[in-house]
């Protein structure tokens, strides 16, 4: 569906703001899109820009080197398990001026990488504004809800009524592998794609076969790891995008039991397959809108699926 289609009927159900300035949106050493945060005033320090995380977080070392204060006991739930650790307590955090205050933040191992990154921007930070990604112009802005724009969203723009996940804030969308149907779950701090094994099943992929490799590592926030095969799983299809030759990892991962999606075919739909666009979402409505970035030139395995 396009953008033009529903363009009067959101015009009603948003509310006008003004324009704010955007920030730089960077891929890190990682592969992660970072931008910068303010924390209790001081910064700018970078923070993973993450739509598939409920709330926001910071790495065990920058807690330290901050001296933050201990929060309450919780359950730290990621893609690969869940465990209990304490939380951090944040007077304020903001991006693009956008400023929410004493923040219950989860406190995540650091990274086994070694990557000094600060935290995780999720979706406590990200509600009642309308987010704006540009991966290809390397821009994002937290604008306060307004009418929404063809200048805003991007041209050629495909909007999409998201779907959720149990108790989560996550936002869903239908997808296609091969012509199979199925579920993702809009991930923008999952460097890459994953599918859980009935997915690969239904689009006709076979993960033991010559052209998957086996053993590679999947971590999530909690630092537990499971191993998954990674290899080509054929066209790819989103939100107006096709994308051919896409090569993702299979695997069965916790968190998708959790989000009540493991009885069917999913996928985590990460950065690789958001490349070259610009994503504008509204938590609030739970609408979100795709188009092509003005910044990139599409190329044929990065296309607009014909509407």
């Amino acid at each position: 569906m396009r953008w033009q289609r529903l363009a009067g009927f959101l015009a009603v159900a948003l509310l006008t703001g003004a324009v704010q300035a955007e920030v730089r949106l960077s891929w890190d050493s990682t592969g992660h899109v970072v931008v910068p945060a303010i924390v209790n005033g001081k910064g700018p320090f970078e923070f993973i820009l993450d739509t598939g995380a409920d709330e926001s977080a910071v790495y065990s070392w920058f807690a330290k080197s901050l001296h933050l204060p201990a929060g309450g006991k919780r359950a730290l739930s990621g893609a690969t398990g869940s465990s209990a650790e304490t939380g951090t307590l944040l007077s304020t955090l903001a991006v693009d001026g956008h400023v929410i205050t004493q923040v219950e933040a989860d406190t995540v191992p650091d990274r086994p990488d070694g990557a000094m990154l600060a935290g995780v921007i999720g979706a406590d930070l990200m509600l009642h504004r309308l987010v704006v990604i540009d991966f290809g112009c390397g821009t994002a802005a937290l604008l306060p809800i307004q009418t929404v724009r063809s200048e805003i969203v991007g041209a050629g723009a495909t909007v999409v009524q998201a779907g959720s996940i149990r108790d989560g804030k996550q936002l869903t969308l239908p997808v296609t592998v091969n012509g199979a149907t199925g579920v993702a779950v809009l991930d923008t701090g999952s460097r890459s794609t994953l599918i859980n094994y009935k997915f690969a099943s239904a689009a006709g992929v076979d993960p033991e076969s010559a052209f998957f490799r086996g053993g590679v590592p999947t971590r999530g926030v909690t630092a537990e790891s499971v191993t998954a095969r990674v290899g080509p799983i054929g066209t790819v299809r989103f939100a107006g995008v096709r994308r051919h030759h896409v090569v993702a990892r299979v695997i069965d991962l916790p968190s998708l039991e959790g989000d009540g999606l493991a009885a069917g075919p999913a996928m985590i739909l990460g950065l690789d397959l958001l490349r070259g666009t610009r994503l504008t979402v509204d938590y609030a409505s739970r609408w979100f809108w795709l188009a092509p970035s003005a910044c990139s030139s599409p190329s044929p395995a990065d296309a607009r699926s014909p509407h």
